[in-house]
Order: structure tokens, then sequence, then C-alpha cells
């Protein structure tokens, strides 16, 4: 995925096909703003976004970070 000037420019459906293709069902912050070139911050409140939209799902791990994977209502849609 090329380098991304702000968190805002990422398509969802390019968000989604990154979880998709990930080597586990669930990802972390860090992965994902790692793929995408924006810092982990910017990379969280986008996600945030998806997660109010009901594209993601989320979980916070205690003092480890946050969890994130695609909703169920979202798995088969194609984005």
């Amino acid at each position: 995925m090329p380098d991304c000037v702000s968190e805002a420019e990422i398509p969802t459906s390019d968000i989604v096909e990154v979880i998709r293709r990930a080597p586990q069902p669930v990802v972390n912050t860090g992965y994902l703003a790692e793929r995408f070139g924006v810092p982990p911050e910017a990379m969280y409140q986008r996600l945030e976004s998806l997660t109010d939209a009901g594209v993601l799902e989320h979980m916070e791990v205690q003092e480890r970070g946050h969890l994130w994977w695609q909703s169920l209502e979202t798995e088969l849609d194609e984005y």
C-alpha cells in the first residue's frame, strides 16, 4: 500500500482489504498504521470512525493496545 498523506485519505475498502489479507483475523493499530504509513494515533482515529460506522469491531486489550476486525455485517460485503 502506498503511503498516504493522512489517515482520512485511506479508502475504507483499502483498510478492509488489508485486514482480510492479514495473517491473523485480527490486527492491531500499529500493524495498520505501518501498512499505510501514518502515525498510530491517526490510524486509531480512522479505525474508531469505522467502528462507529459498523464496518469494524474493536477490543481494547488491557495495557497492550487495540485489536480490530471486520464486523460480521461487512465480512461478506465487498468494499
